[in-house]
C-alpha cells in the first residue's frame, strides 16, 4: 500500500495544493508531481520558490513540468461552432514580445507572482532541471498526442454519450439525462460540430444562482472534460502508481478503464478511515496546510521526524488494511506495557532525579512518547497521537 502517487489535479479539477503535497509526501514512499501552469502559479504563491525547490530535492520526490494547457477551441462558422482539441503555451506577452526560452516564460510567470528578476531567473534554471519539461501533444505520453487521442474516443457513440451523461450528474447545476440525451458530433475539415438537446439555458441559469456563482458551461466544456479524462489516463498509464484525478474525469474514466483508478480510490478510502480513527476531532492535514494555519515548513520538520512512520506504512498489507494493522501494532504489548503508565513515569524520573537533580525535574515533564520509545518500543500511535495531532492541534 501507498508506494507512489502521481498528483497533476486536486479532486475538484483545481490546480494542485501545498495540502495535497504535503498528505501525499506522509503517506506515500513516492511522489511524482506533473506542474502545469495553473499548479506552478498555485504553489510558488502557497509555498515560495525555495520551499518549491526544497520539495523536489527530496528523494520521495519527483517531478515535470506540463507547459502545455489543454482545452477545446471554439470558433463561429455560420451559425454553428465548430470546435477543436488543442494543447497551447505561453509564447509571449503583448508589453514583452515573444519569449525567446522556456527559461524566460518561467521568468515571466515567477515575475508575476512578485517574485525579483534576479531571484527568478536563479529559480527558473533550477527548477527547470529537477521539473524536465514533458509535451502533453508529443508522442511521450502516448504517440500521436494527447488531443488526438482523444479525438478518437468521439468516434464511440455509447461511450460519448455515457461520458456526459456522467459529466452533467456531476457538475453543479446540471443533471443527467439518462437514455433522452442526445449529442451527436459531425467531424469536418473545419472542426467537430455538435448537435445536442441539452438545455444550456436552463443549466447556466441555475449556475449563476449557486453561491458562490459558477461560470456558464457550453459543450466545448463537455467535449473538454473527454480531453482531460484522456490526459489523465495516458499519465495514469505512463506512471502507474496510484493517480489524482478529479471527480468528472475520473468518472468518465471509469466508464471504461475502472481499474486505472481502483487502487487510488482504496487507498484513500483507507488514509481517510485512519484519519477518523486515530484523530477523529483534529482537520486534516491538507485542511491544516491550506489554510494556513500552518506552514510547509513546518510540515517539513514533522515529515522528517516521521521517517519509521513511513517505514512502518511499508508493512501494512494491502489484505489487512491501514486502520487494523494500525490497532493492531498499537495493541501489542512488550514486558514494560503490563505496569501502570504512572509507574513507569516515577520510576524513569526518580532514577534520573537520583543521579542528576535537574535532568530528574526536567525529566518530570517528558511524555508517553519517551518512556514508550526508551521503554516499550516504537508504535505507530507514537508518531500520530505524538506528533502528526499536536501538529494538527496547534
Amino acid at each position: 500500500m501507498f508506494e507512489k502517487i502521481v498528483l497533476r489535479r486536486s479532486e475538484t479539477g483545481a490546480a494542485i495544493t501545498a495540502g495535497q503535497i504535503a498528505e501525499a509526501l506522509l503517506f506515500y514512499q513516492n511522489v511524482h508531481l506533473v506542474i502545469d501552469l495553473g499548479s506552478f502559479g498555485q504553489l510558488i504563491r502557497q509555498l515560495g520558490p525555495g520551499t518549491l525547490l526544497s520539495i523536489l530535492r527530496r528523494s520521495d520526490c519527483t517531478a515535470v513540468y506540463c507547459e502545455e494547457t489543454l482545452g477545446t477551441h471554439s470558433q463561429p462558422i455560420g451559425s454553428l461552432q465548430a470546435h477543436s482539441f488543442v494543447a497551447f503555451a505561453l509564447s509571449g506577452h503583448d508589453g514583452i514580445g515573444m519569449f525567446a526560452s522556456r527559461e524566460e516564460r518561467v521568468v515571466y510567470m515567477l515575475r508575476n507572482e512578485g517574485v525579483s528578476s534576479a531571484d527568478a531567473k536563479r529559480f527558473a534554471k533550477t527548477f527547470l532541471r529537477a521539473a524536465p519539461v514533458r509535451k502533453l501533444s508529443g508522442d511521450f505520453y502516448i504517440k500521436g498526442g494527447i488531443t488526438a487521442a482523444a479525438r478518437r474516443d468521439l468516434d464511440d457513440q455509447p461511450f460519448v454519450l455515457a461520458a456526459v451523461n456522467k459529466a452533467l450528474g456531476l457538475i453543479p447545476g446540471a443533471k443527467d439525462l439518462g437514455s433522452a440525451l442526445k449529442f451527436d458530433i459531425l467531424d469536418s475539415d473545419l472542426g467537430m460540430y455538435v448537435f445536442n438537446n441539452i438545455d444550456f439555458q436552463a443549466i447556466n441559469s441555475r449556475r449563476a444562482g449557486l453561491r458562490p456563482p459558477q461560470e456558464s458551461i457550453t459543450s466545448a466544456h463537455l467535449l473538454s472534460h473527454i480531453l482531460e479524462a484522456r490526459a489523465d489516463l495516458a499519465l495514469a498509464s505512463f506512471y502507474g502508481g496510484d493517480f489524482v484525478s478529479s471527480e468528472v474525469t475520473s468518472s468518465i474514466i471509469q466508464l471504461r478503464y475502472d481499474e486505472i483508478l481502483r487502487r487510488r480510490q482504496l487507498n484513500e478510502s483507507q488514509r481517510s478511515n485512519f484519519h477518523e480513527v486515530t484523530l477523529p476531532d483534529y482537520p486534516s492535514l491538507r485542511e491544516t496546510i491550506d489554510s494556513g494555519q500552518r506552514s510547509f515548513k513546518d510540515f517539513l520538520v514533522l515529515l522528517d521526524k516521521g521517517a519509521r512512520f513511513k517505514e512502518w506504512l511499508k508493512s501494512v498489507s494491502v489484505d489487512e488494511g491501514l486502520v487494523r494493522s494500525y490497532m493492531k501494532d498499537v495493541a501489542k504489548e512488550g514486558w514494560i506495557q503490563s505496569v501502570p503508565s504512572k509507574t513507569v513515569r516515577y520510576v524513569f524520573t526518580a532514577i534520573l532525579d537520583a543521579h542528576n537533580p535537574l535532568i530528574g525535574t526536567g525529566a518530570a515533564v517528558a511524555d508517553n512518547f519517551i518512556v514508550d520509545k526508551l521503554l516499550g518500543g516504537w508504535r505507530p500511535n507514537h508518531f500520530v497521537e505524538n506528533r502528526l495531532g499536536t501538529f494538527l492541534q496547534q
